[in-house]
């Protein structure tokens, strides 16, 4: 009794793109080495689908650029929804948190942390920080400014 092996299953499009893209940029020795697919199949895919001869490396990292480009585009609008959601509900969060007994503190204080976090609130402290002036660039004399004098121990 002889086994016979089944016909091989035929490639999906995503494996089929896989190696177009292997092929655009290696050409089809190397596609066939790094997908597994054997050499005169991609030939005969490249010729069937009218693929393109290989691509110099120029085009490559433009396609490559092109597809980060997209990518960085979906990022930023998914960081705005995500950070517009999370500011409603800190919101509705904070406008509840007004009627909570001492027990509930701890929650209040979360509320307080994420509302920081998304509104940037840190970073708003830190722009405003102190200037320090030279006074002698504004024509008085150091001897004439005099700074009140604060007693540490008063506890004030």
């Amino acid at each position: 009794m002889s086994v016979q092996s089944s016909p091989p299953a035929r490639a999906t499009q995503q494996q089929r793109e896989l190696v177009r893209i292997l092929y655009l940029e290696h050409g089809h020795q190397k596609a066939s080495e790094l997908s597994g697919v054997r050499y005169d199949l991609v030939r005969q895919w490249a010729s069937r689908y009218g693929w393109t001869e290989p691509r110099s490396l120029a085009l490559s990292q433009d396609v490559t650029k092109q597809i980060a480009d997209t990518i960085q585009d979906e990022l930023a609008t998914s960081e705005r929804e995500t950070r517009l959601s999370l500011a409603r509900s800190t919101r509705r969060l904070a406008k509840d948190s007004e009627t909570v007994t001492l027990r509930d503190s701890k929650h209040v204080k979360n509320v307080a942390q994420t509302a920081a976090i998304v509104h940037r609130w840190d970073q708003k402290d830190q722009s405003t920080g102190n200037v320090v002036v030279n006074i002698a660039l504004l024509g008085i004399q150091p001897s004439e400014v005099q700074a009140p004098s604060i007693d540490v121990d008063s506890g004030v």
